[in-house]
């Protein structure tokens, strides 16, 4: 190659060191084209081979050793607190967060797991700004109280004209309450009376804050409570070194998380982590990204595994090794993602409660950013707008969702829930230079599935309330809100997203899931009246009333229809892990119907139908062992309990179960009613799981 002058241009062997961490072509000059361009230094790397000599080996043997003698001295300095939960993942460091300023990173190896080494490199980033533009903010969201539609958006009726909230300087409520970033002149508000500068979380009407907040709102600066002493006077606690997956090993399970779990569940902007993931803009200062990072790649693994699998548990305990106690003295919603994420995958690998905790971690961050919340000229962009939007109504629906699997009383508020479900768009609809909201589209999208989640939860919570309230609801009432308030929502579904609609293949197994989620929620509602039907009728000769026999036929209609739904969809649909695990919990809990009305009608005119319903979920449980190791159990317990009246002559099948009612009810308990299993309770006292059953039961004479 020649330059302008006709003189031969030499190149090297390698690309620059530019190119090589952009991952871009390189034409080897110096300077390159890319650095040239863009105006960066272009450095060629000279490569040193490692002598291959006894000298050069026993340097590196004294260097190792003198290593491991200052490792040992780092360890004895240390104070007790911190080695708590040390040698955590491999790592001498434990549960300690690591900092956006390491630069050495420790090469080691994760506990279980056949994952590559982990490996060292230098964290080299951009210090540009991301630019933001001004955009336009919808005034009103919505409520779960008294609403109205207003262009497909639920919104307040007869708005306040004056109120004691005003919106936050800097477009977020972001707030940093650390010890060591405190002076003994910086002064912590416990009561929310008065507002900081540097302490921005959202403080409610009810607040002494808000009062003064408007009354300086002016300013724009709040009650400054600092007395003059800035932040270049507060002591950081030095850097903890940081031990890390390698950028290419965790990137295919990135890659993997935003083709399975995202589609579902998009509360990451996919665009925004993965730039910021190669580096192109900033991360997010503090620890939470890197936590983020890595509970994103073990629900990629987790989610996309097509065999039992095993990698992903290495990565949570990556993700966890770099949480601390710390963290919660803190609040962004990036902690919100993490947090929500780690919930819900830590439910998924069965761990029930751990999962209700980080869950409910996550919605008090949610509600201390004002993460619930929207204002009346707002000065941020759309995007950032609707990023706020799909974390918390993805937060909203994973809460909803693990409150009435595990039974538990709703604790999100009922009232002051204020933003907007997100919008119905394209990803390329709304960048970082968008300055208006776009129109919404009427086909299916990414946010198709949480939008319809969302409403679904919202038209359902009144039922389930009742549900699980002292005094259980008729038949007649039970009914009535079926039809009021689930059939409504049914109706209200757009028509690319009903049942049937024509779907592109990725979009599949979300809306599968909302068909069975639906169906599931109807079972809840009407398997009590089945079980009353069965444990009534040998002491008493009274006819169900015409609304109980209508609420037995919806609860066995549903049944039979999620059995046909879900076993369609596992011989047609992607057979991975996520897709398993929706599939078994809800196939599960439809298939205890006819189980229990064949054990105890077993010579009904139904009962053919009972019986290959059962067949069929079976056969399903049975090819869903390879990819989680709790189908055997369900397959296990469904044969125990009705094996004997699956012959295919009908002589051969036993009798009505002489099980008392009460004995079966009680033998199903903890299967209907899961956290009444021992040995998921981990030694809790049950006495208010143990009610949920028997509390409906005790209010009917035997």
């Amino acid at each position: 190659m020649d330059d302008h002058s006709g003189t031969p241009v030499e190149k090297t062997l390698s690309s620059c060191t530019e190119c090589r961490r952009r991952k871009a072509r390189c034409d080897r000059v110096n300077p390159c084209n890319n650095c040239a361009r863009f105006g960066r230094t272009c450095i060629y790397e000279r490569v040193s081979r490692t002598p291959l000599t006894r000298k050069h080996l026993t340097n590196v043997e004294r260097e190792l050793a003198r290593a491991k003698a200052l490792l040992r001295q780092y360890e004895g300095n240390r104070s007790p607190s911190a080695t708590l939960g040390a040698e955590v993942d491999g790592s001498p460091y434990g549960t300690h967060a690591p900092r956006d300023n390491d630069l050495s990173m420790t090469q080691t190896r994760p506990q279980q797991t056949n994952t590559s080494a982990l490996v060292t490199f230098e964290d080299r980033r951009d210090q540009t700004s991301r630019h933001s533009a001004e955009g336009h903010v919808v005034e009103n969201g919505i409520l779960r109280g008294q609403s109205t539609t207003v262009n497909g958006h639920t919104a307040r009726t007869n708005s306040p004209t004056f109120t004691l909230e005003t919106s936050p300087a800097s477009g977020e409520f972001d707030w940093d309450e650390r010890v060591q970033k405190v002076s003994q002149a910086h002064f912590i508000d416990g009561m929310a009376s008065l507002p900081e500068r540097s302490s921005r979380g959202y403080m409610g009407v009810a607040s002494g804050a808000a009062l003064l907040r408007l009354a300086d709102s002016t300013t724009d600066s709040g009650v400054d409570m600092e007395n003059g002493h800035h932040e270049d006077h507060i002591q950081e606690t030095p850097p903890i070194p940081n031990v890390i997956f390698s950028l290419s090993q965790l990137e295919p399970f990135v890659d993997a998380y935003f083709q399975t779990y995202h589609i579902s569940y998009p509360i990451v902007h996919e665009a925004t982590f993965r730039a910021q993931f190669m580096e192109v803009v900033p991360r997010p200062k503090g620890n939470a990204w890197q936590v983020l990072l890595h509970i994103i790649a073990a629900l990629g693994s987790f989610a996309a595994a097509v065999t039992a699998p095993e990698v992903d548990v290495a990565l949570f305990e990556a993700a966890k090794a770099r949480m601390s106690i710390d963290m919660l003295e803190t609040g962004n919603i990036v902690l919100v993602q993490a947090l929500t994420l780690i919930s819900n995958y830590v439910q998924k690998r069965n761990k029930p409660n751990s999962g209700y905790n980080y869950l409910g971690l996550a919605k008090r961050m949610a509600m201390g950013i004002g993460l619930h919340k929207e204002f009346p000229a707002w000065h941020s962009t759309p995007m950032r707008l609707e990023i706020r939007r799909r974390v918390y109504w993805c937060l909203y629906i994973f809460d909803v969702g693990a409150t009435i699997t595990f039974s538990r009383p709703l604790d999100l508020p009922q009232e002051g829930i204020e933003i907007q479900l997100p919008l119905n768009v394209a990803d390329g609809d709304i960048t970082i230079n968008t300055k208006r909201f776009p129109s919404e589209v009427q086909e299916t999208t990414l946010y198709t599935h949480v939008r319809c989640q969302s409403r679904f939860h919202l038209a359902t919570e009144g039922i389930y309330a009742k549900l699980i309230s002292a005094h259980f609801p008729s038949a007649e009432e039970m009914l009535q809100a079926d039809d009021s308030h689930l059939v409504k929502w049914l109706q209200e579904l757009p028509s690319y997203f009903r049942e049937g609609a024509n779907l592109a293949p990725k979009f599949r197994l979300c809306h599968s899931v909302l068909q069975w989620r639906w169906r599931n929620f109807r079972i809840l509602m009407y398997r009590p009246y089945l079980m009353r039907k069965f444990m009534t009728k040998r002491r008493s000769t009274l006819p169900n009333s015409v609304w109980e026999d209508s609420a037995i036929q919806r609860c066995l209609e549903a049944a039979a229809e999620s059995i046909q739904l879900i076993t369609n969809y596992w011989q047609h649909g992607t057979q991975n892990v996520l897709a398993c695990w929706y599939s078994l919990y809800f196939l599960f809990q439809a298939t205890l119907i006819p189980v229990i009305c064949l054990r105890n009608e077993p010579h009904s005119a139904l009962a053919p139908g009972w019986r290959n319903q059962v067949f069929g979920a079976l056969e399903t449980i049975s090819d869903m062992t390879r990819l989680n190791s709790a189908a055997s159990r369900c397959y296990n317990v469904i044969m125990k309990l009705c094996g004997a009246y699956l012959a295919q002559d009908m002589s051969q099948w036993d009798s009505p179960t002489s099980e008392s009612p009460l004995t079966q009810l009680n033998a199903l308990n903890s299967f209907m009613w899961p956290m009444t299993d021992p040995q998921l309770s981990n030694g809790h006292d049950l006495a208010f799981f143990e009610s949920v059953p028997f509390d409906f039961v005790n209010q009917f004479t035997m």
